[in-house]
């Protein structure tokens, strides 16, 4: 676990506040959930809390004025056009409660579908997990190398890991193979004749002129 993040205690709020803050190299915060009986506002060195979050670590040990609080980075808002570190969110836990939180999804190996011109495209980035501290792993891998060409592994396909249970409704894929666009099916065998796609009518039509030919 990384080293533990020290916050102090902030009063007063509003946007004016915050701005002043955000000049001065620290960045808003509030705690909250397990173990406090009150939301707590505090202020973050930027340097400090952009360090954590290079870390990749969730679960981290606060330091509020001196006191350790064990808590989940719940949330990081951001700015609108230049991602700017706006505010940040953490929720107090304790290491017997099971917890819901975001994992990002990482891809590794190397698809077999790639070899024959396939384009991995991955459409899930993260999903949701529920487990006890202890067991939460930093990221959801999962392993492409038996992917082929037209091969779709979905969310129920995701590694089974120990105290982990995924939460998603439905079944949405996660990462497929595919023909990249415009380029042409492949083509029927040499040999075969292509049959030619049947006219509606055109049955009905020659029976009749067979039938009105076969009149004296």
């Amino acid at each position: 676990m990384a080293e533990a993040l020290k916050v102090k205690k902030r009063e007063g709020k509003g946007k004016y506040r915050a701005f002043g803050m955000r000049k001065a190299g620290f960045i808003p915060g509030v705690v909250y959930g397990k173990g406090m009986a009150e939301n707590v506002n505090v202020k973050i060195d930027l340097k400090e809390f952009q360090r954590i979050l290079k870390s990749g670590e969730r679960i981290i040990d606060l330091d509020i004025d001196g006191s350790l609080k064990k808590v989940l980075l719940k949330a990081v808002q951001h700015g609108t056009y230049d991602h700017e570190i706006l505010h940040a969110d953490f929720r107090g836990i304790s290491d017997k409660e099971v917890i819901e939180v975001d994992l990002m999804i990482e891809l590794k190996g190397e698809a077999p579908g790639t070899k024959v011109g396939g384009m991995i495209e991955q459409d899930l980035y993260q999903i949701a997990v529920r487990c006890l501290p202890g067991d939460m792993p930093e990221a959801i891998v999962v392993d492409i190398s038996t992917l082929q060409l037209g091969g779709i592994l979905y969310a129920e396909d995701l590694p089974r890991i120990k105290g982990v249970t995924y939460v998603f409704h439905g079944n949405p894929a996660v990462v497929s193979c595919h023909q990249p666009a415009g380029e042409e099916e492949p083509v029927a065998d040499a040999g075969e004749t292509p049959t030619a796609p049947e006219v509606i009518g055109e049955k009905e039509r020659e029976t009749k002129s067979t039938e009105d030919g076969g009149k004296k």
